[in-house]
């Protein structure tokens, strides 16, 4: 099932490339050194950071288990890769929400902010809104790399 791993870790890796052009176009002012660079304007670069990682962990051991769904019990390859493309997006996105969430909003809690919807649900919900296009692709590429080298 390492060739489930070994595709999961490639699709993260494209899609944290694809999530980087996505936030280098919305930070595109006519200057492009400026808008590539937009990772140095940031506070949040440890939740970067730890949601990388968290993508690239649960990728691992997500691709596991979607290589054992597509080779073992021969499911359909581009809802699996999709499923568990989705899988590793929340699963990374929360580990790096938690950063900020326990960095900053855990002290907020019972305070005017609700620490739960700034640090938690708002960084979900804009990452699946457009993240949920390139997991899709992504995925059913994924599904179909592990479909290929199970032949």
């Amino acid at each position: 099932m390492n060739v489930g791993s070994k595709y999961a870790i490639y699709s993260v890796l494209i899609g944290a490339t694809i999530a980087y052009s996505i936030m280098t176009f919305f930070s595109y002012e006519g200057n492009l050194l400026i808008a590539l660079s937009w990772i140095k304007e940031w506070h949040y670069v440890s939740n970067l950071l730890v949601g990388l990682f968290g993508l690239l962990l649960f990728g691992y051991f997500f691709g596991r288990l979607a290589a054992k769904e597509i080779i073992e019990k021969k499911k359909d390859h581009t809802w699996v890769g999709f499923k568990y493309g989705v899988l590793t997006l929340w699963s990374g996105t929360l580990s790096g929400s938690l950063v900020g969430f326990f960095q900053e909003g855990f002290h907020k809690i019972g305070m005017y902010d609700d620490p739960f919807v700034d640090y938690i649900y708002k960084p979900m919900f804009w990452v699946t809104f457009f993240g949920l296009l390139p997991v899709l692709f992504v995925g059913f590429w994924f599904g179909r790399q592990i479909k290929k080298h199970s032949k």
